[in-house]
């Protein structure tokens, strides 16, 4: 399909409501992206989704899902000239192993989606002064479908080019077009088809050798398409090489290594979000290593942060000769070299982000800060709120964080955060207000005292420490209402009609709606549950290198509490059964008389129906005139439970549910207590 021209919009900015200040999470592409605001929020610019009947695919293109894309005219590499400071490994190689048609034959999405990087071991040479990166990078790659593939389709940023490639160490030519995909910043990838000498057996891996290179600079233009505005565009999309700094953020912001996946467009609804989300979810256990070497002339880059984990510079770095050569060096125009070296590592939940700067590195307790040259003054700030935040989050995760909290400094003050693991990058400012990063910096200490394989333990308890953080602000009932800000959008990803139609349990969500919003509300539930204390206990009893099985952290909670919980984790985290959808059906009261008195007590009796495949418990509250009082009751699906209650003063009004449980419709229901006829 080709790409929507109405302008449909789908950029996703600042919304929060809760006083009197609280943490709004700005989600874009590959992270979460914290960001405070005060009682007054910023607005958000509207939403504008082109309805899905208007997107048929055509007949003669088969999709896979509801991937929408479009192709262009294949287009040939352009001429390439050898490099001198270039390694000779990245030297391009001659043309023939490189030649392509200029047609290039249709592939379909069940092929794209059919491969599974195992591995990536990179060799990178930047060139800043010039915005240009060239690639040589072994891989190896899985058939995961169930059927031969006779060939395959490798896919880059359109801003790099292809040079060779080479398969089970023999060179291939291949074929390449232009795929229209909004995975990448420019709306486009880059994409080479190899035909298979025999075909790739299910469950078979190859031997991948490809070489690329071109030019990354800041680019806006799938946000400008759908017409932001071009401020807003250019906070967001500021990936880019350049001699100040380098930010390449990965899957779902600059495509700078070879993936293979279903091309996808912003304006359709969650698709492009949920393919990100997929692509980390499938892509997790590759393992990644990567030597970077940097040319410059004057500053020097001090500090790469790859894949999440931060890189010194290799202290066997040649430079040259003495204080006055490099001087001349300089002089002269000629340039240095300094490398960082990335050890094989788990992949893990991320998007392959990779990061080069000359940052001025300030260490604290428990927190590392990387300031950019002539900003490093406002560090200091940053680490007293983190101070501050800190008893709260060691309260409920205990006392020994498991790695730093790292923050660095971003370029540009209109520049959007972005998380990658432990490290957050944002622009530092000089008049930082604690309101504003005190959230933030809770979520991160957060992922520094706790960390998991499970991206919903993972994220859902960073989001939990910016809850907790609301609720010793400003009370429990605005940390709920924080929650409640993504409710609708929750009930409206759940399945329609969970009993026939399979949603996205928890321990296999690839969906930020899930693995971040539903993640955070499952937790505060069975904190709910199982009260403070226990649920405290369990969080630190967890050891990430003992969760084997999805029912590890059940089983934590149950030795803690005591109480059986298959029944939740089974509707909640180990399946999507949808949310509850609950109903107050009668309330009543009827007096009792105490004996040897004249005064009266009140039996309450609530009886409540739950319309769904859920099940929940809920806190029940029944007001009355000069007391109140509140109990837990567990409605199963498809059923009704019954509550009574004995008060001392005249009953008048029931509250199921508080809003600290998701809902089908609304999480709150207040009704009238009748008295019995």
């Amino acid at each position: 399909m080709k790409r929507n021209s109405t302008g449909a919009r789908d950029i996703f900015f600042l919304k929060a409501g809760c006083a009197p200040a609280v943490a709004a999470l700005f989600f874009f592409s590959s992270g979460i992206v914290p960001i405070a605001t005060h009682v007054s929020f910023a607005q958000a610019v509207a939403v504008q989704q082109t309805p899905k009947a208007q997107k048929q695919p055509s007949p003669q293109q088969p999709t896979y899902g509801q991937a929408i894309f479009s192709r262009g005219t294949a287009t040939a590499p352009q001429n390439l000239q050898a490099n001198p400071a270039q390694p000779a490994a990245l030297q391009p190689e001659a043309a023939s192993t490189r030649l392509v048609s200029s047609a290039a034959a249709f592939v379909s999405d069940q092929e794209r989606a059919a491969l599974i990087f195992r591995s990536y071991n990179f060799e990178i040479h930047l060139t800043p002064v010039q915005h240009s990166i060239a690639v040589r990078a072994h891989m190896s790659i899985e058939n995961s479908s169930d059927h031969p593939l006779s060939r395959i389709a490798l896919q880059i940023s359109s801003a790099l080019h292809w040079e060779s490639i080479r398969i089970n160490g023999s060179s291939k030519q291949f074929q390449v077009e232009q795929v229209e995909s909004d995975i990448d910043h420019t709306g486009q990838l880059t994409e080479a088809v190899m035909p298979l000498a025999s075909p790739l057996s299910a469950g078979a891996t190859i031997q991948l050798d490809v070489l690329y290179s071109g030019t990354i600079q800041q680019s806006s233009e799938r946000l400008l398409r759908l017409g932001a505005p071009a401020k807003i565009a250019s906070s967001s999309e500021w990936d880019r090489i350049g001699p100040d700094f380098t930010a390449l953020r990965g899957f779902g912001n600059v495509i700078w290594f070879p993936v293979s996946t279903v091309p996808v467009l912003l304006g359709q609804g969650p698709e492009m979000f949920d393919s990100v989300g997929q692509w980390k979810l499938r892509e997790s256990a590759a393992q990644v290593s990567m030597h970077v070497s940097v040319e410059y002339l004057n500053e020097k880059p001090t500090v790469a942060f790859l894949n999440g984990t931060v890189m010194e510079a290799d202290h066997s770095t040649a430079e040259t000769g003495s204080s006055t050569v490099a001087a001349d060096a300089v002089q002269n125009g000629i340039p240095r070299i300094v490398s960082f070296t990335l050890p094989s590592t788990q992949l893990g939940f991320a998007p392959l982000s990779f990061f080069v700067m000359d940052g001025r590195l300030q260490h604290f307790s428990g927190i590392d800060i990387y300031t950019r040259p002539g900003n490093a003054s406002v560090a200091e700030a940053y680490q007293k709120i983190a101070e501050e935040d800190r008893p709260p989050v060691e309260q409920w995760l205990g006392a020994r964080p498991k790695r730093p909290v790292t923050l660095v400094d971003l370029p540009d003050s209109d520049d959007l955060p972005f998380e990658a693991r432990n490290l957050l990058f944002l622009p530092l400012q000089a008049n930082v207000v604690s309101d504003q990063i005190a959230p933030v910096l809770s979520h991160m200490l957060g992922h520094a005292y706790f960390t998991s394989p499970r991206p919903w333990l993972n994220e859902g308890i960073a989001q939990l420490m910016t809850l907790f953080w609301i609720e010793q602000r400003a009370g429990r009932a605005a940390a709920i209402s924080e929650m409640d800000s993504h409710r609708a959008a929750l009930a409206l990803e759940e399945t329609s009609d969970p009993g026939t139609t399979p949603g996205q349990s928890l321990v296999d969500a690839w969906s930020d709606i899930y693995y971040r919003n539903k993640a955070v509300d499952v937790l505060w539930m069975l904190r709910d549950i199982t009260g403070d204390t226990v649920f405290s206990s369990a969080l630190q009893a967890y050891d990430p290198a003992k969760d084997h099985e999805a029912s590890y952290f059940q089983r934590l909670l149950e030795k803690s509490s005591g109480k059986d919980l298959e029944w939740f984790f089974d509707d909640w985290v180990y399946r999507d059964r949808g949310l509850p959808d609950l109903e107050i059906v009668s309330a009543y009261w009827r007096p009792i008389l105490t004996k040897n008195s004249a005064t009266h007590n009140y039996l309450v009796s609530v009886d409540i129906q739950n319309d769904s495949f859920c099940s929940a418990e809920v806190p029940v509250t029944v007001e009355a005139v000069s007391s109140s009082q509140t109990k837990r009751l567990l409605v199963p699906s498809h059923s009704h439970a019954n509550l009574r209650m004995l008060l001392d003063s005249k009953p008048y009004q029931v509250i199921v549910n508080d809003g600290s449980v998701p809902e089908v419709r609304t999480s709150r229901h207040e009704q009238a207590i009748q008295a019995a006829q």
